[in-house]
């Protein structure tokens, strides 16, 4: 990954001056978006060895081989996504410095109210979507969402579910569900979807909502019962019995979660461009999709607009969801 800065022959200046230096300097844009190019860092908020981290790390390698440009992945967990996000807006805003956001991140934003995606970023792509799954305990005194529902109505505050924390996208989430279908649940934490679904399979909390490659390992053997998907559409092949909200005539629009990249919200638009470009043919490469599928996720870019509506639209419902709601 240490190899030397790409130096374009005709930047006279840049090729007089080391790379440290060059780096503290303005970085010079063409017309096609091109700058001075040291090494890609790409923030990952989250740390080392987990889905987010294996999906930027796939997508690192294929961009490396399709731009010969070397790209670093910088793991910055903690402060509830706030030392990555300092990172990235600390640095200069010409590009070399990038964000793999999630859908985690609205919720912090929509939350904690100390930082803002859409005002202080510029979306480069998407980089990742997965499913999510209702899954209840097999012992549960239900056997379908309905019968679930039902059972949480006539009794408040019993039915318990998993999430990863006050105010994550997952508690958000059965927040929604909770008003949707009237019925009042008791949040428990873990520390992450591994923990949520053995809290599950042992009967700790009632249900929990994870992605399809987390159900798949417990519910052929019983484990878990699948009760749903969040997904405008079944989870086919996976899941093909699971009922979406919308079958189930729940007023819930679909939802998937999904990574993404972003840019310091000050890069020119030339290089967002050039780079929503570069990384959405990054993950897109073959190589990217066959290695993520095994991970339950759908790899897909988009422009960068595109990507902005679907901050904001989570950021809608997400807003929606909390309200009324206290968080420690």
């Amino acid at each position: 990954m240490n190899q030397p800065t790409r130096i374009h022959r005709r930047t006279l200046l840049q090729a007089a001056i080391g790379l440290g230096a060059s780096l503290s300097l303005p970085a010079v844009v063409n017309a096609q978006g091109d700058a001075a190019r040291g090494p890609l860092k790409i923030i990952v908020p989250l740390p080392a060895g987990g889905a987010a981290d294996a999906t930027v790390r796939a997508i690192v390698q294929a961009y490396e081989k399709q731009t010969r440009q070397v790209a670093i992945v910088d793991n910055r967990p903690g402060g509830v996504f706030q030392i990555a996000m300092q990172g990235l807006l600390a640095a200069p805003p010409d590009g070399q410095t990038l964000i793999h956001l999630n859908t985690g991140m609205v919720a912090a934003q929509v939350v904690q109210k100390r930082f803002d995606l859409t005002r202080q970023l510029a979306p480069l792509t998407l980089a990742g979507e997965t499913s999510f799954m209702v899954v209840a305990a097999p012992d549960s005194p239900f056997k379908t969402l309905k019968e679930m529902i039902e059972y949480g109505r006539a009794n408040p505050g019993k039915l318990s579910f998993a999430t990863p924390g006050p105010g994550s996208g997952e508690h958000l989430k059965i927040a929604q569900l909770e008003k949707a279908a009237g019925f009042t649940g008791l949040a428990v934490t873990y520390k992450g979807g591994p923990d949520m679904i053995k809290a599950v399979v042992g009967g700790e909390v009632s249900f929990a909502i994870i992605p399809p490659v987390l159900a798949m390992q417990f519910a052929p053997k019983g484990q878990v019962k699948v009760l749903a998907t969040l997904d405008g559409a079944r989870v086919t092949p996976q899941f093909p019995d699971a009922p979406t909200m919308a079958e189930l005539g729940i007023p819930m629009a679909p939802t998937r979660f999904w990574g993404g990249f972003a840019a310091h919200a000050d890069t020119p638009a030339p290089i967002v461009q050039r780079l929503s470009q570069d990384l959405g043919a990054a993950v897109v490469a073959p190589s990217v999709v066959e290695r993520m599928a095994t991970m339950g996720l759908t790899m897909q870019a988009s422009k960068p607009e595109e990507f902005r509506k679907v901050i904001l639209g989570d950021v809608a419902w997400m807003t929606e969801a909390a309200k009324g709601l206290k968080f420690e």
